[in-house]
C-alpha cells in the first residue's frame, strides 16, 4: 500500500496560519508520507511575503523546514507537459494542473487541496480530498441551528 499524499499550496499556508481547525488538520499532514513539489515551496514562499508580510531570512527557514520534513518533487520538462494535458483534458487552470501531474508523477494517491475538486479521481489513480470538507460541513450546520 502507498501511504504518500501530495500537498497543495493552500494546506502548507494554512498550517502556518492561525485559522485553529485548518491549522490543526493541516500541521497533522505534515510529515515523511506527505510530498511537495517545487512549485508548492515558490507559491508558499510567495503567499507569505506578499499576503503574510514574512521577511525572506523567516521564508528561507519556514521552507527549509518543509523540505527536512516533507518529500521534495521537482518540476521538469515532462512536468510541465503533462500539465497542459491534464488542463485540456480536466479544465483546470495550467497552475492547477501543474499541482496535479506533480502528484501524479510521485505516485500519490491522494493530492489533498482546498481548491480543487473534492473526491475527484484524475487519471484512474489520483483523488482529490479538501481535508477541511468535514470542518466545512460542520460550519454549515452550525451556521443554520443560529
Amino acid at each position: 500500500m502507498n501511504d504518500k499524499y501530495f500537498l497543495d499550496t493552500n494546506i502548507i499556508i494554512y498550517s502556518i496560519g492561525n485559522i485553529i481547525p485548518k491549522k490543526k488538520v493541516s500541521v497533522d499532514l505534515i510529515g515523511n508520507n506527505a510530498v511537495i513539489s517545487t512549485q508548492i515551496i515558490t507559491e508558499s514562499a510567495n503567499v507569505m511575503h506578499r499576503k503574510l508580510k514574512y521577511g525572506y531570512s523567516d521564508i528561507r527557514a519556514i521552507t527549509e523546514k518543509f523540505v527536512q520534513e516533507m518529500n521534495l518533487s521537482i518540476i521538469t520538462h515532462h512536468t510541465i507537459n503533462n500539465a497542459f494535458n491534464i488542463s485540456e483534458r480536466y479544465g483546470y487552470s495550467y497552475y492547477d494542473s501543474q499541482v496535479i501531474a506533480s502528484a501524479l508523477e510521485s505516485d500519490s494517491p491522494v493530492l489533498y487541496s482546498e481548491d480543487l475538486q473534492h473526491n475527484q479521481i484524475i487519471e484512474h489513480r489520483l483523488r482529490i480530498i479538501n481535508p477541511f470538507h468535514i470542518i466545512s460541513l460542520w460550519d454549515l450546520t452550525a451556521l443554520r441551528s443560529v
